[in-house]
């Protein structure tokens, strides 16, 4: 159970670390021209890309309390 905990965070930690970097690359591109329709739609999906790795977290953090609780 563990090691499942670990990954799913792990992995959720990456993902927000990929939204963080869409996030501030879009940002670069509109700061250097005339902003472009498609980095409107590359900050839409990193920030729900976000919000769903926010959520494993959250959800794996509510599953361990909630496995403490019921063994403790």
């Amino acid at each position: 159970m563990e090691i499942a905990a670990t990954s799913a965070i792990n992995t959720a930690v990456e993902g927000l670390k990929k939204a963080q970097g869409q996030i501030e690359q879009t940002a670069q591109n509109v700061a250097e021209g005339p902003p472009n329709p498609e980095d409107i739609v590359a900050l839409s999906l990193a920030a729900t890309s976000f919000k769903a790795n926010a959520a494993v977290i959250r959800t794996e953090s509510e599953t361990l309390k909630a496995l403490l609780d019921v063994t403790v």
